[in-house]
């Protein structure tokens, strides 16, 4: 029952999908964040199962656009809002808010503030278009015999990289934010769970050329923590986002490369 439990508190907040009877908030209406953080950060080992769940529905709406008469244009840009409205663009925002503040402040304390601010800059705005345009574009010419293993993929690879940045991240706010709790109270276990579920998927899909994948994945995890302990000494939330569509892109873009050249 703990692992439904777990596994129901991940889909609830990585998607728009409603589960109420495991709502992560209805255990105690008033119970403190570091509580929720504690009881939360297990759930976090289900997050490529997430991307999985993600990743199915994008391949069944790939098969059905097929059979209707859709262009590629057409039927690629509902699959990318689809995809998007699945997450409620919470990754979105928080990679639109990690531009800002990065683009935007001079130190530390500026690139938080900004980074906080729920309005998002015309920087986080191009970033965003730049970005979803991008994705459409590897949607659209990315080869048919992989389309479907790369919708399904890259929404695992892109949560299991969160699992990763949280784990090795440090937090660059020192109040008790709650990026910083589950920081704290994710261990190697979730993180081992999760590199499994991922790694299972990713060698059944493309054999060999998973270890590229994963080789892509840890480094741009690794760049990201290490740019940000430059600037800000550590990570923020809406910075785990962003590593996840950066993620995302990357696969994409780079099964476009292998495959089609």
């Amino acid at each position: 029952m703990e692992i439904l439990k777990n596994l129901a508190r991940a889909i609830q907040f990585l998607t728009v999908f409603p589960l109420p009877s495991f709502s992560y908030f209805s255990h105690h209406p008033d119970q403190e964040e570091e509580t929720l953080a504690e009881n939360f950060a297990p759930s976090m080992a289900f997050f490529p199962l997430v991307g999985m769940l993600i990743g199915l529905v994008l391949v069944a709406l790939r098969w059905i656009f097929n059979f209707l008469p859709l262009s590629p244009l057409v039927s690629n840009t509902l699959i990318l809002l689809i995809w998007i409205g699945m997450s409620g663009g919470l990754h979105l925002d928080g990679f639109a808010d990690s531009v800002d503040g990065f683009l935007g402040g001079h130190n530390q304390e500026e690139i938080l503030k900004i980074m906080k601010d729920s309005a998002i800059g015309a920087k986080g705005v191009l970033a965003l278009i730049s970005l979803l345009l991008l994705k459409l574009a590897l949607l659209i010419e990315l080869p048919l015999e992989i389309k479907d293993g790369a919708l399904f993929f890259a929404p695992i690879m892109g949560r299991w990289s969160m699992v990763l940045g949280t784990f090795l991240g440090k937090p660059a706010r020192s109040e008790n934010s709650m990026g910083k709790l589950f920081m704290d109270y994710l261990s190697w276990r979730e993180v081992a769970l999760a590199s499994v579920i991922m790694a299972v998927a990713g060698i059944w899909l493309f054999k060999l050329y998973f270890l590229l994948l994963l080789v892509l994945g840890i480094g741009i995890v690794a760049g990201v923590l290490k740019y940000c302990q430059k600037r800000i000494s550590g990570i923020t939330g809406d910075i785990l986002g962003a590593i996840n569509e950066i993620v995302e892109v990357f696969i994409l873009l780079a099964l476009e490369i292998v495959f089609l050249y």
